[in-house]
């Protein structure tokens, strides 16, 4: 495959050492919503006018919430369900304390943060509107989204366990220079299991590089699914 030229040299040794593995996990992913792989960060905004389609209320689930009529997509909503009832038999209860935020919403966030710690250190933990993940429908904040979630029995278990359930951690710790944003413990993002499995196996990790993958080769890897196997 002639686009892994251009990824990183750890990823591009991975998917020459497993291509049939790489190219299972980017089936389903290439058979999903292209949307649940948008990439949201300081460069790369969303429109001020999107919104997702499908947004459900999280009080319809078995999910506990720090208020009410919180939002997510469908997909993402029912995936939460499953691993909160999971969760649960561990003896962990799910938190969810921020989901959908809408453009008008995030500006109101962020223009409180930045009142609350100044410009700089605003803009290393909240996203200006359109630059945010939560206007994708997708993430969820849990806990109390701040650092004295770290290491408690939930942030724990979701280290653990969030993938299995097609969730990724966002802002993981020691990657602000890629991400832009500090560690966030409690900032996860719904992207399906394919996804999630990919990024483990071949991107070692990052939500980050998985997602500029996806978003430069999205139409040669779309060419590439097309293929008969046995021209892969």
């Amino acid at each position: 495959m002639e686009l892994v030229q251009n990824t990183p040299r750890e990823t591009s040794i991975k998917i020459r050492e497993n291509p049939k593995r790489f190219l299972e996990l980017l089936d389903g992913i290439l058979r999903s919503d292209r949307e649940l792989f948008l990439l949201v960060d300081k460069k790369h905004p969303l429109p001020r006018t999107y919104e997702p389609k499908d947004l459900v209320s999280l009080d319809t689930y078995e999910i506990r919430t720090s208020r009410p009529t919180l939002l997510l997509r469908k997909s993402a909503a029912q995936a939460l369900s499953i691993m909160a009832k999971e969760a649960r038999k561990d003896g962990t209860e799910l938190l969810v304390s921020s989901a959908y935020r809408s453009f008008q919403y995030q500006a109101t966030v962020y223009k409180r943060v930045v009142q609350e710690l100044g410009q700089e250190a605003a803009d290393r933990e909240s996203a200006k509107p359109g630059f945010s993940q939560h206007q994708l429908g997708t993430a969820v904040d849990f806990g109390s989204i701040s650092d004295s979630f770290t290491g408690t029995p939930m942030e724990r278990w979701l280290r653990r366990r969030a993938w299995e359930f097609g969730f990724s951690l966002s802002y993981p710790e020691g990657k602000e220079a890629e991400t832009g944003y500090r560690y966030e413990s409690w900032h996860y993002r719904f992207l399906g299991k394919d996804a999630t499995q990919l990024e483990r196996e071949f991107f070692f990790g990052s939500q980050q590089r998985m997602l500029e993958f996806l978003d430069t080769h999205w139409e040669a890897l779309q060419k590439v699914h097309r293929l008969p196997s046995s021209n892969r």
